[in-house]
């Protein structure tokens, strides 16, 4: 099977298609209704009311945003030179906000009422006759009208991020996905660096490392655009936040993840008391591979090409096909949810996947939802890795959970960035036990290793991330950084991260340019997410061993809650304190009982 582009057609025939056409008309209307209705005083005299239309006319405005803006969007995402996308996505941003806006001004009167009527009285009244399910929701849009401007600033705010975050947004991911170099002299054959990156799988380290030096001769090539970008996103939610009164940068990522400061602080300590776990793995890789200690460039090398004791002389595997990933996925899907493994055949089946990698597409991997049509689609560049199949079946998590919360509204459907990754974690571990269960002996080191590979990205690279995102909001808070600066700050953090586990002189100083989650504006330190994601996601997955077919309606609840409650509610209704620091303990001590596994096995090589 050739390896797929996605179909659309059942979204928009089109940009120009009436359909298209026909919603985007709709909008402009649906955002007039929510502003007609916040501002209706006949209403005012009765809050609930009030309350309720309001919601009801948010909940339509949003499916109907979220719907063109993902199809927009995922033109630009496969296509980053096409300029129809691009406009599109433009009039978009111009379209909706007068909806910003509205919101800012829904706030503002719902605190009004709540002032006049009496915090509890308010809430009580409105949870009962509006739908207690939009008790939570109200409560946080108060939260978040504690910490906006007065209309017409929030107004200018977005009108001006238009040109401003979210341009230099799109200016990262224009440069980065149609970045090439010359591979061969002699044939002249270009690869982008999406593709450089992907040699980083290679198994012939010469490759890796001509890979990895390319790319970062073309990172320098563009780096003063791609800081002038940096320095554009965080500079406009530096100037915002403190407009705000955010305390300081993590302030509001705290608030949009619906987790504690305390919670992110346990989290974050038990990542950083768990490195020597990881550096005692990248070592015993090291030695596998018969290395005094590992490159940057050979994080991803497969373990490949030694027996292990008591096992057939083990041969390197066969390259994964798509068809093979395809059909490897949907299986161990349906070992713990038929409805689970239908999904994906369907997902497969209807073409909601692009997997090709190609020239002006973006790297890395998204799932994009499109209320309306209550379909997604996943983006992914597969070259025949495990981990790509791995990519693939975490993206799918993620349209599941898409799936699951198809008929909720709008507001239900906002689940926080902690929680978007309980699906995903918990279907990609769902492939790697399978993938494990059915190694034979000498192939069993090399699935723990994929495992444990994957494990060292989400906890060791992500704690740098993290490290070096918050240097960066400090010191874009004074002055601009240079790029120099950057591959500075990154190669710091990766050396209090990686530490012994890597060789210092083998880093990767422009992964701030590589990675596009630094450049979304109104989204700062999506990083610790995914950790979160994958400690919560392994504590259901050892649930549902436990509790075996029961756990399915439990894990389905889960999910469909996740839009109701923050953080803490939600893992707390799951039976789970991630204010606790042997929560997080006891997800980082199950990788180290795998890294144990590789150690011993590479002892017994």
């Amino acid at each position: 099977m050739q390896i797929p582009r996605w179909k659309l057609e059942s979204i928009y025939p089109s940009f120009s298609s009436d359909k298209y056409r026909k919603d985007v008309d709709e909008l402009k209307k649906s955002i007039t209704a929510f502003l007609e209705a916040i501002h209706d005083s006949a209403l005012q005299s009765d809050s609930v009311s009030w309350a309720a239309r309001c919601i009801q006319a948010y909940n339509k405005a949003d499916d109907l945003i979220g719907n063109l803006d993902s199809y927009a969007y995922a033109g630009f995402s496969t296509d980053t030179k096409n300029p129809d996308a691009s406009k599109e996505l433009n009039k978009l941003e111009e379209i909706s906000l007068p909806l910003r806006n509205a919101v800012v001004i829904f706030r503002n009167q719902l605190e009004k009422i709540k002032d006049k009527i009496g915090d509890a009285d308010f809430l009580r009244n409105l949870e009962t006759r509006v739908g207690g399910s939009y008790g939570f929701f109200l409560r946080e849009e108060l939260e978040f009208q504690k910490k906006q401007m007065e209309p017409g600033l929030e107004d200018l705010a977005s009108d001006l991020s238009r040109s401003g975050g979210s341009a230099w947004e799109r200016l990262q991911e224009a440069v980065s996905s149609n970045l090439a170099v010359t591979w061969d002299e002699n044939t002249g054959e270009q690869k982008t660096v999406i593709q450089l990156r992907s040699l980083a799988f290679s198994p012939d380290r010469n490759i890796r490392q001509k890979a990895f030096e390319l790319e970062l001769k073309a990172w320098k090539s563009v780096e003063i655009p791609i800081a002038f970008s940096i320095n554009g996103v965080k500079g406009f939610a530096v100037s915002l936040n403190k407009r705000r009164r955010f305390s300081d940068s993590l302030e509001k990522p705290l608030m949009q993840s619906r987790i504690s400061k305390a919670t992110l602080d346990t989290l974050i300590s038990a990542m950083t008391d768990s490195l020597p776990i990881f550096r005692r793995y990248l070592k015993a890789k090291a030695k596998f591979l018969q290395l005094d200690s590992l490159a940057f460039f050979d994080l991803f090398a497969p373990v490949r090409g030694a027996p292990v004791r008591g096992s057939p002389a083990d041969e390197p595997s066969e390259s994964w096909t798509y068809d093979r990933a395809r059909d490897f996925i949907c299986t161990q899907f349906d070992s713990f949810s038929r409805d689970i493994g239908d999904f994906a055949r369907q997902a497969f089946k209807n073409g909601w996947i692009d997997a090709e990698s190609r020239e002006g597409k973006v790297g890395g991997a998204y799932c994009t939802s499109f209320p309306l049509s209550k379909e997604s689609r996943i983006l992914c560049n597969f070259e025949g890795s495990f981990s790509d199949l791995s990519t693939i079946a975490h993206e799918l998590g993620h349209a599941y959970h898409h799936h699951v919360l198809r008929d909720e509204t709008a507001i239900h459907r906002d689940y926080p960035m902690t929680l978007a990754e309980t699906a995903s974690i918990f279907s990609q571990t769902l492939v790697f036990n399978a993938a494990l269960e059915n190694a034979d002996p000498g192939e069993r080191i090399h699935v723990i290793e994929e495992f444990l590979q994957d494990a060292t990205q989400v906890i060791v690279d992500i704690l740098s991330r993290f490290y070096f995102e918050k240097r960066l909001f400090s010191e874009r808070a004074v002055a601009e950084v240079s790029a120099e600066e950057l591959c500075e700050f990154m190669v710091d953090a990766q050396k209090n991260t990686y530490g012994e586990g890597l060789d210092p002189e083998y880093l990767h100083p422009y992964m701030w340019a590589a990675k596009g989650h630094y450049y979304r504006q109104e989204l700062a330190f999506y990083n610790y997410p995914y950790a979160f994601g994958l400690l919560f996601g392994l504590a259901l997955f050892n649930r549902s061993t436990k509790e075996g077919e029961s756990f399915e309606q439990v894990y389905h609840e889960i999910l469909r809650n996740t839009g109701r409650g923050s953080a803490n509610e939600v893992t707390a209704n799951a039976g789970f304190n991630i204010e606790s620091q042997s929560f997080w303990k006891s997800g980082l001590d199950e990788i180290a009982r795998y890294v144990d596994i590789f150690v011993d096995l590479v002892g017994d090589l």
